[in-house]
């Protein structure tokens, strides 16, 4: 229509309504005010009684257009408010449903399990959960020809209907939807009537709990975000060897995970002393990400081969199954009695201090009902009432989170002997292990913890520390 007015084709507009000319008044305004009269458009707002004719109705214009702005915007603000009100209680306010899931017929705003598509998710989360990346995920999925949902019908290559990319993957394992809780909104709207958005950090996301039936469990989604947190992306660095340590080896003094390196172009692939061909891991080695980025001020190199970290694991896993398959009782009592030590002084502490709380919100019952009885005697005026009551109650509210966390951190206390016995019964799956890859690292393992290298009587030393799944480090275990 613009061309149209410009080429002289228009002599007149009509409008239900101002808000129907411009998104907003500063736009309307120009329309009415400069474009219009510059091209001689006579302009009528029917429903508002604005004829550019009448200079009467004119003068009053931009003041019409400012309060249909106004009152656009408060509709648009409300309309807001309450997707925020029903996305807080859990309900789902719209749009395409996660894969997996599907709006309930009896409730749109209730989710519940597709049968169909649910599957495919719990096998997603199966892999991540056994230490595969998203890309070592979706080749697998595209390996076993498991088809993507939410593909566009008109696709023209029969490939894209099982072309599963690394970040839908990644989307999907991040999605806390899955456990069954919702998320409020990833994205905030910069201004009312504008369409860019902001992304909203995952640690500032709103997540309501318990919301619909889930299809993992929270302490697998809980898991599988670990993983993936501590899975650093590396650049600059290419190595043919494939790093099925990934997010496992950490710098024993800055804490900061290890990078696989890979020896420069031109040096030899043969073995200098039997002549035969390195593999990829005979290669590679690890170092401390701190040193390579800052300098030897910040911290140290704490080089390690990669064959020297991949046959120190495997022998410590070997060992550790072995002992556990010849005596698991005995296994049992050593690790146990290990473990109990390390939460005992913690457990006493605990337990003090919630004693100690209980005790504290029993003495607030008892200075309400005093505070109650002297309010209904006269002795205490309302507002002194009220403003004593406040402080208590907000004590006791503080008092009655801590409790919470108490009793929570108390109960993996008490979860000790399950612990160990879920350690026992994975560690006894590998006694004839012969290699290592992701999976069995990812359920063992926690983290690998490399030490500095030291000199100590001319002889070069390093320690590595290995941190166990359930029961930490186990040191001093023969086969």
């Amino acid at each position: 229509m613009i061309a149209d007015i410009e080429a002289g084709k228009v002599g007149c507009v009509v409008t239900k309504d101002l808000s129907r000319l411009g998104r907003n008044y500063i736009e309307a305004g120009s329309y009415i005010e400069i474009f219009f009269p510059r091209h001689n458009v006579r302009y009528i707002a029917i429903t508002d009684d604005v004829d550019s004719l009448t200079r009467q109705e004119m003068d009053i214009t931009p003041f019409k257009n400012i309060l249909n702005d106004m009152y656009s915007r408060d509709i648009s603000k409300k309309v807001l408010a309450g997707r925020m009100t029903r996305s807080r209680q859990g309900k789902f306010c719209g749009g395409t449903t996660p894969l997996g899931l599907m709006s309930d017929p009896e409730d749109k705003g209730h989710l519940i399990i597709d049968p169909k598509t649910a599957p495919i998710i719990r096998k997603i989360y199966d892999y991540a959960l056994d230490g595969l990346r998203c890309m070592r995920i979706s080749k697998k999925l595209m390996e076993e020809k498991i088809p993507v949902t939410h593909v566009k019908s008109n696709t023209e290559r029969k490939e894209n209907y099982y072309y599963w990319a690394g970040s839908r993957i990644s989307h999907i394992l991040r999605n806390p939807f899955y456990k069954g809780a919702h998320l409020v909104f990833r994205t905030h709207q910069k201004g009312i009537r504008s369409n860019t958005y902001d992304i909203i950090p995952r640690e500032d996301w709103e997540i309501i709990e318990n919301c619909h039936e889930a299809i993992v469990s929270p302490e697998e989604w809980d898991t599988v975000q670990k993983l993936i947190d501590r899975r650093p992306t590396i650049q600059g660095n290419s190595c043919p060897y494939y790093n099925i340590f990934h997010g496992l080896v950490c710098c024993a003094t800055c804490g900061r995970s290890m990078q696989v390196r890979y020896e420069k172009v031109g040096r030899t692939g043969k073995n200098r002393f039997t002549g035969e061909m390195r593999e990829p891991i005979d290669k590679a080695y690890y170092i401390c990400q701190t040193y390579n980025r800052l300098g030897k001020n910040a911290c140290t190199s704490h080089k390690i081969e990669a064959r020297d970290l991949y046959n120190l694991v495997l022998k410590d896993i070997q060992n550790l199954a072995k002992t556990a398959l010849r005596d698991a009782d005995a296994f049992y009592q050593r690790l146990s009695s290990r473990m109990e030590r390390r939460y005992l002084a913690d457990a006493a502490g605990m337990q003090k201090e919630r004693d100690r709380l209980e005790a504290r919100n029993r003495e607030i019952d008892e200075m309400f009902l005093s505070l109650y009885s002297d309010k209904a005697k006269g002795i205490l005026s309302e507002q002194r009432f009220l403003k004593l009551t406040a402080a208590m109650e907000q004590e006791q509210d503080e008092n009655q989170r801590r409790l919470q966390e108490l009793l929570r951190m108390l109960r993996q206390s008490d979860a000790q002997e399950s612990e160990v016995r879920t350690f026992i019964r994975e560690i006894r799956q590998y006694a004839t292990i012969q290699e290592l890859d992701e999976t069995v690292l990812n359920r063992l393992i926690s983290r690998i913890l490399i030490g500095e290298v030291k000199k100590v009587d001319g002889q070069k030393t390093q320690e590595v520390r290995i941190v166990y799944n359930f029961v930490g480090e186990i040191p001093e275990f023969a086969a």
